[in-house]
């Protein structure tokens, strides 16, 4: 099954917008399960998806790591704080797959194109493309910071290596917030946030 076909056919872009919202009905679901053997079962399903739509197991895992490792420390914190670790690292990470997925399979040109600036649904549309915006933002400073790193440090696991990690991972996350923050004041300025 081909996920991203130009000139695609109705019926693939319909079956395209369902699986993605079956995916993202999935990504809730798992937000509010706490089993951890479902847990774990929806984070392999929820890879094996991944892998399948970035035709890539190498890639599906580079864009998994800022995820993964925030929610180490997640659970890191938890443990250093009550000594249990609740399913909200995991939990993060099965959302993650699943909406991830589901972003990358839905048919973003050939669904907005279709709905008009008058229309009922412009609003959920722009909101959508907005979290689509925010979306690639993330993904692309997460690959500029993680590829600056590795051109930056001689050895993978050598000394300093987790210094360098967690500067790359604080820089991303500054970088992060200030576009936010830009794209949130040029929204506010046309007033679109009131």
């Amino acid at each position: 099954m081909v996920f991203r076909a130009g000139h695609e056919s109705p019926v693939m872009t319909a079956l395209r917008v369902v699986s993605a919202l079956v995916l993202l009905v999935a990504a809730v679901m798992v937000a509010v399960v706490s089993n951890l053997t479902w847990l774990l079962i929806a984070i392999i399903g929820g890879f094996v998806l991944r892998t399948i739509v970035s035709r890539s197991a190498p890639r599906a895992l580079r864009s998994m790591l800022p995820v993964v490792v925030f929610a180490a420390v997640l659970a890191l914190m938890q443990w250093v704080a009550s000594q249990s670790i609740s399913s909200l690292p995991l939990q993060t990470v099965a959302v993650f797959l699943f909406s991830a997925t589901a972003f990358g399979i839905f048919p973003w040109s050939e669904t907005f194109s279709a709905v008009r600036p008058s229309s009922t649904l412009f609003g959920l549309v722009l909101f959508a493309l907005f979290i689509r915006h925010f979306a690639m933002i993330f993904a692309s400073e997460s690959r500029r910071v993680l590829q600056a790193r590795s051109l930056g440090i001689s050895r993978t696991c050598g000394p300093g290596w987790f210094r360098s990690l967690v500067a790359a991972l604080a820089a991303l996350s500054g970088r992060s917030l200030s576009r936010a923050e830009r794209f949130y004041a040029a929204q506010s300025l046309r007033g679109f946030t009131e």
